[in-house]
């Protein structure tokens, strides 16, 4: 498939620069970056911090009791 793209004139050269390195066409190059930008998009990015939850304090743990509670009404 054949389509125009605009390329800011100092990313165009670089690109040019970075295929007659490689050896292949402007086109080829083009498409090999894109094919492996998307393979990363498709992998989940996983991060490496911790995801710390608010606690709430109580004099008695483990005493409360929800079984019936009734959640929906806090969607309502």
């Amino acid at each position: 498939m054949q389509t125009t793209v605009e390329l800011p004139e100092p990313i165009f050269r670089r690109t040019e620069e970075a295929a007659r390195a490689r050896g292949v066409g402007v086109d080829e190059l083009i498409s090999e970056m894109l094919e492996r930008e998307l393979a990363n998009e498709a992998q989940p990015v996983m991060t490496s911090h911790r995801v710390s939850l608010p606690l709430i304090h109580s004099r008695n743990p483990g005493t409360l009791d929800l079984s019936n509670f009734d959640f929906d009404d806090l969607l309502a």
